[in-house]
């Protein structure tokens, strides 16, 4: 998996400080349309961009397909007032100049009203300007960076940003019974040991010591060093801020081997079935912004009938299958929108700006923990579904009620 994609959502530097690629082969670029089944209206057009290149195994992006299928879904079921949804989607291979080229392209030859499910992570700090500026929101996507997502007035997200993120980290950790933490990311940005100390003051706040942070190579051979220091500093609980499930078992089985079994916190879209293939990730923890994509609540049920019909997302292998479940919140966002603004045609991008500012504590049928856009320049959105494995397997203790930080 490329560096880029990583730092979107596994490692927490991402969350606070944004990363650069590891640096591996990009692919082509994509360009897809959805064709606008019936109804007959004039299209809405929508465009999404994010970093979609397949670099290594079976990593491949759910949030693309997902977009993709909610659009299919939505033109399926008689459009958004009558009108069928142009989506577009366009893979900026992980560049950020490729990004704003894209944003701008869709902005001013296709005059699309919003982007929805924008999975670039810290790229899109290099066209949070330009879409203020032409006043053109953005709904959902990789959200787990500070900015623009708190503070942009064009960006709202679909769920937790980087601080209540981080407070949930201590804040589960707390509740489940660890009262020492400890990181683990990598060595290859100077940013992840930023991450590491960033970690510290939250954790103090929270009422769980943080007693170690270390930094790992993704290339190692072997980590318990690492391992017998995290032990010996009496870390119960280990943030792990990697790039792959792969590389986290590695960690673990070293650890394991050392008599050292900590309890796993796998941060923002990270967790993936990969986590599941060692007993060592028994009590692993994940805070997600939305109902994670095993969930069987009633709330569940339309989004995996889309998946099944309209993708190959194959739940049991993708890398990170909470992509999938984001871009399809963000899809509904944009539905609940248009809804609030109380337009009857094509929407414009105020008419979308109108409808979010009437979200007030808005769950979207279940599907997210609630959102508040009153304030479009404080959209710090702070309630999670816990996911904890038990016995190898997914579980959520809390069923499909989310938990929330304390306002700040």
């Amino acid at each position: 998996m490329k560096y880029g994609r990583f730092a979107r959502t596994a490692l927490l530097v991402a969350l606070v400080f944004g990363a650069a690629a590891y640096g591996s082969a990009p692919a082509s670029a994509t360009q897809r349309s959805i064709r606008a089944a019936k109804p007959s209206g004039s299209p809405i057009v929508i465009g999404s961009v994010g970093t979609y290149s397949v670099t290594t195994g079976n990593f491949a992006d759910a949030g693309e397909p997902a977009i993709e299928a909610w659009a299919d879904w939505v033109n399926a079921h008689g459009g958004i007032n009558g009108h069928p949804i142009k989506l577009i989607v366009k893979n900026n291979m992980n560049n950020e100049a490729q990004a704003v080229s894209l944003v701008k392209q869709l902005v001013q030859q296709d005059h699309v009203v919003a982007f929805v499910s924008n999975e670039d992570g810290s790229l899109n700090t290099g066209y949070a300007t330009y879409l203020q500026q032409q006043n053109i929101p953005v709904l959902g996507g990789s959200v787990y960076t500070l900015e623009p997502w708190d503070s942009n007035p064009m960006f709202f997200p679909q769920g937790m940003t980087a601080i209540p993120q981080l407070t949930a980290i201590v804040q589960s950790a707390k509740k489940l019974g660890y009262k020492t933490i400890g990181s683990l990311a990598c060595s290859e940005s100077a940013q992840c040991a930023e991450a590491n100390a960033f970690l510290k003051p939250l954790a103090d706040k929270g009422g769980v010591q943080y007693v170690y942070g270390g930094l790992v190579s993704s290339t190692a051979a072997d980590y318990t060093a690492s391992c017998l220091a995290a032990q010996q500093a009496g870390a119960k609980s280990i943030v792990l801020l990697v790039p792959t499930a792969a590389e986290g078992q590695t960690i673990a089985g070293d650890c394991a081997r050392q008599g050292y079994k900590p309890a796993y916190i796998i941060p923002g879209e990270a967790i993936g079935p990969g986590y599941l293939k060692l007993a060592a990730f028994d009590n692993g923890i994940n805070n997600a912004p939305t109902q994670p994509w095993f969930s069987t609540a009633p709330d569940m049920k339309t989004f995996h009938e889309a998946m099944k019909k309209y993708t190959n997302i194959n739940f049991k292998t993708v890398e990170e299958p909470m992509d999938a479940v984001d871009a399809w919140v963000s899809g509904l966002m944009f539905q609940e929108a248009v809804k609030l603004s109380g337009a009857t045609g094509v929407p414009t991008s105020q008419d979308i700006l109108t409808g979010l500012s009437k979200f007030n504590d808005q769950t979207l049928g279940g599907m997210t923990g609630g959102l508040t856009f009153n304030d479009p320049t404080n959209k710090s959105e702070g309630c999670y579904f816990t996911v904890v494995i038990k016995k190898q397997q997914f579980t959520l203790p809390g069923g499909s009620t989310p938990s929330c930080v304390p306002s700040s």
